[in-house]
């Protein structure tokens, strides 16, 4: 089905073509704002107008809240609100809009004509004072939300992890190189602290500890980013102190991580020569 992302472009709806996504619901007996607003949340306008039904949610998403609530020991009910609050402290530490699309890869924000992002046009219209109809001359325009590994994970990947050392939005942050560094709360009440160092260059490396134990060291670049390779974090287990072990253990405890070997291997892909 398509999609459709401006209310002020034609639709074609069933053969008919409507002057907008307005007045197509008008003519299904809808009101537009919540047709407006359905759209915006990533249903298509089929479901939208109510012409076909809603796709809920899959059994298989259901199996894997029941499945991480009983690895956490936790209420099923309770582990949307936990995702929830995680995906809203990383949005809030990368600087990202804060609508999170969770399982809609076509999701939107508002973003005006100076940059500035909202999580819908209600927010838009009401912080800048204007109506939704400034939508049709340019003002405002929705774009589609980048989705990244974290919006739609249970346990919280080495992907994410690394995104919140190396991701381009930091170097928008006046107080990156904060001799206190930054702390993020990952699941489980477990505290990242992160310290980045400036190399030049447009370039860095973010250094991230848990309870006073550097665990790994991400360098970043224009180019990219990988893991340096003398980090605790691919050290022999042997070799370790009891507190590094510790350390580890609490950033696998963060992660929502039960498999030591699969959790390290998920790390090694991103390990540099």
């Amino acid at each position: 089905m398509t999609f459709y992302l401006s209310n002020s472009k034609q639709v074609k709806v069933q053969g008919q073509i409507y002057d907008s996504l307005s007045a197509a619901a008008r003519a299904f007996g809808l009101n537009s704002d919540k047709v407006l607003e359905r759209i915006r949340c990533g249903w298509s306008i089929y479901e939208a107008l109510e012409i076909v039904e809603r796709e809920l949610p899959s059994l298989n998403y259901q199996s894997r809240i029941e499945e991480f609530a009983a690895q956490e020991k936790i209420k099923p009910g309770s582990v949307g609100k936990r995702l929830s609050l995680r995906r809203k402290r990383i949005r809030e530490w990368l600087n990202l809009p804060g609508h999170s699309p969770t399982r809609h890869s076509n999701a939107l924000i508002v973003i005006d004509s100076e940059g500035r992002t909202f999580s819908s046009l209600k927010e838009a219209t009401a912080k800048k004072g204007m109506h939704r109809s400034t939508l049709k001359n340019g003002e405002l325009k929705l774009v589609k939300v980048k989705k990244y590994a974290f919006e739609s994970e249970m346990s919280i990947s080495a992907e994410s992890i690394l995104l919140l050392c190396a991701h381009p939005n930091l170097r928008l942050k006046d107080d990156l190189f904060s001799s206190d560094g930054h702390y993020i709360l990952l699941d489980n009440q477990v505290l990242l602290n992160l310290f980045f160092r400036n190399t030049g260059s447009n370039e860095f490396i973010a250094f991230a500890s848990i309870d006073g134990v550097t665990l790994f060291g991400v360098r970043c670049a224009v180019k990219g980013y990988g893991i340096l390779s003398n980090s605790i974090l691919f050290r022999n287990a042997t070799s370790l102190k009891a507190n590094e072990k510790t350390a580890l253990h609490n950033l696998m405890r963060g992660c929502a991580k039960q498999n030591w070997e699969m959790f390290l291997n998920d790390f090694a892909k991103y390990k540099m020569p």
